[in-house]
């Protein structure tokens, strides 16, 4: 079997990659790398075709035998794949530091270019499978995954709940495996209590108070720190600066070709000054704009996701671009209910890279829409749940979470728990019809439905972390990591 991989960075798929060659004869045949771990890749399989994403965004690409790019890109390509490409337009703000650096024109090239690659590529390579260790957000990957979906080429992607490290394996994003609607019908209706101890502890959490439930990564974010803290942070910080080189596929700037894309330790320093100063302007915008909450009012809830973020980008289809399900909401909530719009407190995080993703423009247009609203961001997430008619979000957890609470959820985007209780998947004005209608009726949401779901989730998961940046809040150390991925593969790769 001939695989493709392309995962993260993190060591352990060396090993996950060893031992699926020992024990199923896979070969890596393809293996799209980081500065970080090409030449571990290179040591331990020498005879894999190595490309670094950085190379390929600058169009540097590895020699393959045997290539001949006779396809070329004609009008029936482009339309073939115009859905990829309204969503990797969007997908690009996240190689854009400076935010008005990288205009449509270079990213279309740029897409391109790619799918110009992977569309001779992928046949030369006629790979059995090729690995994601989630769902591809940046660029490169990307386009293999669409080349791969066209083309049906089979896809083995994780897909992390981000409850307790619980991931499961899965294909492509639209679709839900059919193991997991099997397994939903045998444990529906019996008592599982005590065989699911992970799904226990997170319904529990989730239906306490907010300060309980917050997902680890959001704690880090929310956290106040001792100024012995904060000095230790920066200290961290700047040692990591000069003593680390820079690798990242940001484009330079509007004077530079992407293809002269080196950052400089200066480029980038610059770069998180200026995005540290335009988050604030970001948040008094929108500090500027909300407002307090008036709970007796019909109202549904819309929590807006982190951007530039996979969650949006590519999990949330053509709605990446959230002002499309709030313009959607405005105009088909029924007479008298509000849109109560709550920015991600995320957004804001001097840690992350929110100025790429949102410009104050953005909350400007929502606050003009009749019926919308916009949520001061210190307004508790859990109150907001529980007098809300519904919950709207384009993937994130807080569907999950008010489905928990007894709230329905409608889902713009593919999120991993569509199949739960109480969601509603909307794509379009006749779903979104139909959902307000049965909100209307007052329909309930059964819990032991929602909890069957989560033990389902449970029953076909294994605790790992995918990158190194998921190692937080999962008790795992790299063995155990290695053993449980190779284990998902090995258990699952058929059947999805």
């Amino acid at each position: 079997m001939d695989v493709i991989y392309a995962t993260s960075e993190l060591d352990e798929w060396i090993e996950v990659a060893k031992n699926m060659q020992r024990q199923m004869q896979w070969t890596p045949v393809y293996w799209v790398t980081s500065p970080k771990n090409d030449h571990k890749i290179q040591k331990n399989f020498s005879e894999t075709i190595r490309q670094g994403y950085i190379n390929a965004v600058r169009g540097k690409y590895t020699d393959i035998v045997g290539q001949d790019f006779s396809k070329t890109l004609d009008a029936d390509i482009l339309e073939q794949y115009c859905y990829y490409e309204k969503i990797s337009i969007k997908m690009m703000d996240r190689m854009d530091p400076t935010i008005y650096g990288f205009n449509v024109s270079e990213r279309t090239q740029l897409y391109y270019d790619f799918l110009h690659y992977w569309i001779n590529v992928l046949p030369i390579l006629n790979p059995d499978y090729v690995i994601f260790s989630e769902s591809p957000h940046g660029l490169f990957h990307y386009i293999l995954y669409a080349v791969c979906v066209e083309n049906n080429v089979k896809i083995l992607r994780f897909v992390p709940t981000h409850i307790e490290g619980l991931t499961y394996l899965s294909s492509t994003i639209e679709k839900t495996p059919d193991y997991l609607e099997i397994n939903y019908d045998k444990v529906l209706n019996v008592n599982y209590e005590e065989t699911f101890p992970i799904a226990n502890r997170y319904l529990k959490k989730n239906r306490g108070t907010y300060e309980n439930a917050l997902p680890y990564y959001m704690k880090d974010i929310t956290a106040t720190k001792s100024v012995g803290e904060n000095i230790r942070n920066y200290w961290l910080k700047g040692r990591r600066f000069f003593t680390n080189k820079i690798y990242t596929a940001y484009k330079r700037g509007r004077s530079y070709d992407i293809s002269e894309n080196s950052i400089s330790k200066y480029d980038y320093l610059m770069y998180r000054i200026q995005g540290t100063l335009r988050k604030r302007y970001l948040r008094e915008e929108y500090d500027g704009l909300s407002t307090s909450v008036d709970f007796s009012e019909s109202y549904i809830y819309v929590a807006l996701h982190y951007q530039p973020e996979k969650t949006t980008s590519p999990e949330g289809g053509v709605f990446t671009d959230q002002w499309l399900m709030v313009l959607m909401l405005s105009t088909m909530a029924p007479k008298g209910w509000k849109i109560y719009v709550k920015e991600h407190i995320s957004q804001f995080s001097n840690k992350l890279y929110g100025e790429q993703g949102r410009d104050p423009s953005f909350y400007k247009k929502v606050a003009t829409l009749k019926n919308v609203v916009l949520v001061n961001s210190d307004v508790n997430t859990f109150d907001l749940i529980d007098q809300a008619r519904a919950v709207a979000t384009v993937t994130g957890t807080v569907g999950l979470e008010a489905v928990i609470r007894g709230k329905h959820a409608l889902i713009f985007g593919h999120a991993w728990y569509m199949e739960c209780e109480g969601v509603f998947d909307i794509k379009n004005h006749k779903d979104l019809n139909r959902a307000i209608a049965q909100l209307e009726l007052g329909e309930s949401i059964e819990n032991h439905k929602v909890d069957s779901f989560l033990y389902v989730i449970e029953s076909v998961s294994f605790p790992t972390y995918l990158n190194p940046g998921n190692k937080v809040g999962v008790s795992l150390d790299a063995i155990q990591n290695i053993n449980n991925l190779t284990a998902c593969l090995l258990k699952y790769s058929n059947k999805v």
